[in-house]
Parts: C-alpha cells; structure tokens; sequence
C-alpha cells in the first residue's frame, strides 16, 4: 500500500512539474510577445518615438501584443541589438547602418566617406532610389524594413585639435567595425585600433588611443567627450537608423496586424528633423561646458572630402556582391537630385 501510494505520489509530482513548464492560455498567453530595443536617451527625440511606437502597437484594436520597451540600451550595444533582432530574441530594434552591414556588407557602401553631402541629398537619395533594395537585402536575412532616417553626423573626437587629415596621421585612432570608417581612418595615416564602445572611455584615459570617429551623438551620450574634448565636425558619414522587424515574427503576423506595426514609427523626414535638430542642440551644450567644436573651413573640408573620396573603390572591392550595384544608383540618384534642385 505504502509502496502504491509512493507511485502515485511520484506519478503527481511528475505531472505537476510537467505542468508548470506548459504556458498558460490567459490572456497574457494569447498576446503576440513585441519587445522594442534600442540605445536611444531621454535627450533624444527617438526615445519618444519608440515610445510612442509602442503605445500604437498596444493599442491595436483587440490589443493582440504583449510590448515591451528596451530602448536605453538595456541589451547593450548597437551590434548587440541586431544580433538579438536577428535571432527572435527581439522583435523590433532600432540600429545604425554600421551594425546592420555585419549581416549585410553591400550597406556599407552607404557609409562611404563624403559620399553623401546634405541632409537633403541622403533624404533624396534613400527615398526615391535605394529603400527597395535595401530592403530586398534585408529580407534575406530575415529582418524587414520599417523605416529609415538620417539622424547625426559623423565627427572626429580627440584630445588634441584635429584640422586636417595631416593632423590625425599616426595618431592612435580608433574605427568603428564598419569598413568605411576603417578605411577612412587608415587613409588619414592614422593606426587604427578596435575598442569595444564599452571601453573607449578607458581606453583614452589610458593612452591606449588618442581619437576616434563616430557619430555626434554616440560622441554626447556616451562621456566619451570628457576624455576627448576636442570634436572635429568633418561630416564625412551620415549616419542612418534602420528600424526593423524580425521577418519570421513580422510574417505571422495578420494584414491588419502588420500594417499597425508599419504605421507605428513617425515618417522618414519627421525622425530625421527632428534627430539633427538634437545634434546641434546636443553639440551646443558641450560646447558651452567642456568641449572645443572645430568646423572645417571650406578649404579644409576640400582636403577632409579629397581623403575621403579616394577610399570608394577600395570599399567597394572589399565588400563585393552587390556594392558596386548599389553605389551606382545611389550617384544616379545624387546626379537626378541635382537636376532637380538647379531647375
């Protein structure tokens, strides 16, 4: 009897804890999972976006999603959130192009030093030209466009003035992962040296470099400006915030569904206004607290652009496949531009 009553209790045990390990069907259960990530701050215009975006999601009619924000950077860096994007651990985030050409290196191209000269040029060029096939690459590795925006400027950051590409050679400079910037960077004569962006800080503190090249806003926002007070503004790369979808997550979606979730984001020139109307703001203010903003006189861009431009072909020979396609059209777009402008 003991014995009997030992197996059944055994019997129980084992289906209670099978039990626990199967979901619920409450409503919690029934919502489709929608995490948003990002590495956005309350001083930028894109932490409100993203949360706005969610809000939309959520209150879609039935309220079918389960959102939930992480868009301070919570799963760490740029790269870090495509990766999970990639991988359904997200299914939504908001990347650069520089981390988004790791999985589709033809991108890179649109990183390319002074490929681009406006704000109104990159809006032209990406808008009418070259979003399907972006896209169309994207697709193939699983994510789906959402929205595209050009949000800040690339600089040089160092602790001594930067003028001219003379005055970066053999300094101890460190480059993004992108290749365009590590091109850029080596074509300045400078050594180039990778550090995690959790370790720029430390790394200029100890000497391990002297200048890098980023964006503005990564240059504001993550104290790399304290250690590096000088911010040479040579805009040589925009830099272009892809909001995505993981497709497997996007494609279970209904219609309905999936047109709430395109039409959560604000529009390509909203974003991107906004976004630049922050740098200047951002730049401002260090500039009245620690930092020495240098703008290049138009010689001196002449030389920045003259370095700039001579890494083209060599980016575009080291990325292959569809690079020399993509850079084509993006100069057919930038010539229709012109003719549009000078009318």
């Amino acid at each position: 009897m003991i014995t009997r009553t030992r197996t059944l209790l055994g019997r129980l045990a084992l289906f209670v804890g099978f039990s626990a390990m199967i979901p619920t069907h409450g409503i919690a259960a029934d919502k489709i999972p929608t995490t948003i990530g990002a590495f956005s701050t309350p001083a930028l215009s894109s932490d409100k976006f993203y949360r706005d975006m969610g809000a939309y999601i959520a209150d879609a009619p039935g309220a079918p999603f389960d959102v939930k924000l992480l868009v301070r950077g919570e799963i760490g860096s740029d790269e870090a959130h495509f990766y999970a994007l990639r991988r359904g651990r997200i299914q939504i985030a908001g990347v650069g192009f520089q981390s988004v050409a790791t999985a589709v290196p033809e991108l890179t191209v649109l990183n390319a030093a002074y490929l681009f000269e406006s704000w109104v040029e990159v809006d032209f060029v990406y808008e009418t030209a070259v979003v399907p096939f972006i896209n169309a690459l994207l697709a193939k590795q699983g994510v789906v466009g959402l929205r595209l925006f050009g949000a800040a400027w690339h600089g040089l950051y160092a602790k001594t003035p930067i003028y001219l590409p003379a005055d970066a050679a053999g300094q101890r400079f460190r480059a993004l992962i992108d290749p365009a910037s590590q091109l850029f960077v080596q074509a300045l004569g400078a050594d180039t040296f990778q550090v995690a962006s959790t370790e720029i800080v430390t790394a200029l503190q100890t000497g391990l470099i002297e200048a890098g090249e980023t964006n503005s806003h990564v240059y504001n926002m993550t104290g790399t400006s304290v250690d590096a007070p000088y911010f040479t503004r040579t805009r040589n790369t925009p830099t272009v915030i892809a909001v995505l979808a993981n497709k497997k997550w996007f494609d279970g979606l209904t219609p309905d569904q999936r047109q709430r979730v395109m039409d959560s984001h604000p529009s390509m020139l909203q974003s991107g206004t906004a976004l630049r109307a922050d740098e200047e703001r951002m730049l401002a203010e260090s500039a009245a607290s620690h930092v020495t903003i240098i703008e290049p006189t138009p010689d001196q861009l002449t030389a920045w652009r003259t370095v700039g431009k001579s890494t083209h072909q060599a980016l575009i020979d080291q990325v292959g496949g569809r690079a020399q396609e993509l850079y084509d059209m993006v100069l057919q777009a930038k010539t229709d531009f012109r003719a549009q402008t000078t009318r």
